[in-house]
């Protein structure tokens, strides 16, 4: 399973003709946007322990998919479910003749050819740097923690564990937790002044979360999510009630992971478990 599947194309990106080099606008000269590759210019950037090559368009650093895919992530997309592709939405863009025609240079004269030996063409597809460093590290927080299932006030992601009984997922943003809004019930009207939008990224790992303890996609499928900070929850329990980190290590039939023989490895899943909130 490639990274293609991750992916959302531009619309017409790359079938129109050749922009003009430069474009005239009124006294200015606008270079087009693959200007830089036209005169040669890229870079090399690290993204988890590689070095991968960027070119530029209107200014802006951007990689080749086959690139990133070769060298990084076949390590995870041969691991991980297609389940977990709709919790990201990457934008891409099809390269320009003269794109490839600067790809192909750099796989063949400073790379001795590490990307493969089929030539990059127009059918290929390029994505911001920021959003492959974004979509690594995603990655990377799937894979580690369907694998090892452990938890540290460092992750980005997982569950908080309530009186050992109600378990709701979390993500981290700006250094605070906030969970979905959607899990509590009760006198929740405070809760919904209190409630911030959750969006992009930080989003994708709640969703991710979401699909680990088997949640109903509808509840999460929309491209915002309504949330609230923990510490904010907390404020709403009772003295003495305990909240801890927490992973599940049950085995039930929600299939994220898939080992390298090709068998499912499964993780727990829940049904959606609605936390009661009373003010005290």
């Amino acid at each position: 399973m490639g990274i293609l599947n991750f992916l959302t194309r531009k619309p017409g990106a790359g079938a129109a003709p050749e922009p003009a080099r430069p474009t005239a606008d009124g006294d200015k000269k606008t270079p087009a946007p693959d200007e830089s590759s036209w005169k040669g210019h890229f870079g090399w950037d690290m993204l988890g322990k590689c070095h991968i090559p960027y070119i530029y368009r209107s200014g802006e650093k951007y990689v080749a998919v086959r690139m990133v895919e070769i060298k990084l992530l076949n390590k995870y997309l041969n691991y991980l479910h297609a389940d977990i592709y709709s919790c990201t939405c990457i934008r891409s863009y099809y390269i320009t003749e003269i794109e490839a025609r600067l790809l192909n240079e750099i796989n063949n004269r400073h790379c001795d050819g590490q990307f493969g030996r089929e030539p990059f063409t127009q059918k290929d597809l390029v994505v911001r740097l920021s959003d492959a460093y974004e979509f690594y590290n995603f990655l990377d927080v799937c894979y580690n923690k369907l694998l090892r299932g452990t938890t540290n006030n460092k992750d980005k992601c997982g569950f908080i564990r309530i009186n050992k009984e109600s378990v709701v997922p979390y993500t981290v943003r700006d250094n605070q937790k906030f969970v979905p809004l959607f899990y509590f019930e009760g006198e929740t009207d405070n809760l919904k002044l209190k409630a911030d939008q959750l969006k992009g990224w930080d989003l994708s790992y709640l969703k991710f979360c979401c699909k680990v303890q088997g949640i109903r996609n509808e509840l999460f499928a929309s491209e915002t999510c309504s949330v609230i900070s923990l510490s904010d929850i907390k404020s709403y329990f009772p003295p003495g009630t305990e909240f801890e980190e927490y992973w599940p290590n049950k085995v039930v039939d929600s299939q994220l992971l898939i080992s390298a023989k090709g068998e499912n490895i499964f993780i727990m899943s829940y049904e959606v478990l609605i936390v009661q909130i009373n003010q005290y």
